[in-house]
């Protein structure tokens, strides 16, 4: 199967509210979205990618350079929303991951936060914890959408 990973635009924003609706259940606006992607455009350190197979968005990658004014090192933040885990579903995670992998050493990162919205059990979210990373810790977050 053919795909594309890009960066999202304004075209897309229908597909990403749904996708995310499908996904999470919380319903985010394309205005929401596309109002996100023009504060990117102007921010270089932040970027939206889509991944796309026959003009279908199955996942998003977020993208983003985390480093103090005064630091030499730099990490990337990603996090990844794809479609409902099925076999295809694993295949747009994985190339979006290693996608993600590839940006990173491209932007002369040190190293990766992955950020994951799943509010799992630790043994859940252990057996899905990315190649390679160890958890380092716990984010608080309230939730407003």
């Amino acid at each position: 199967m053919t795909y594309i990973i890009r960066e999202a635009n304004s075209r897309d924003t229908k597909e990403i509210s749904s996708l995310v609706f499908k996904r999470t259940g919380k319903l985010i606006s394309p205005l929401h979205i596309e109002n996100r992607l023009h504060f990117m455009r102007g921010n270089p350190d932040e970027s939206l990618y889509v991944y796309e197979e026959e003009n279908q968005i199955l996942g998003t990658l977020g993208f983003r350079i985390r480093q103090a004014d005064d630091a030499v090192v730099k990490f990337s933040e990603i996090s990844v929303i794809s479609i409902e885990e099925t076999n295809q579903s694993q295949t747009a995670a994985e190339k979006l991951k290693s996608y993600a992998e590839q940006l990173t050493q491209e932007h002369a990162c040190s190293g990766m936060w992955w950020i994951t919205g799943s509010e799992n059990n630790s043994d859940s979210r252990r057996a899905n914890e990315p190649l390679g990373f160890h958890e380092t810790g716990y984010r608080f977050v309230k939730r407003f959408l």
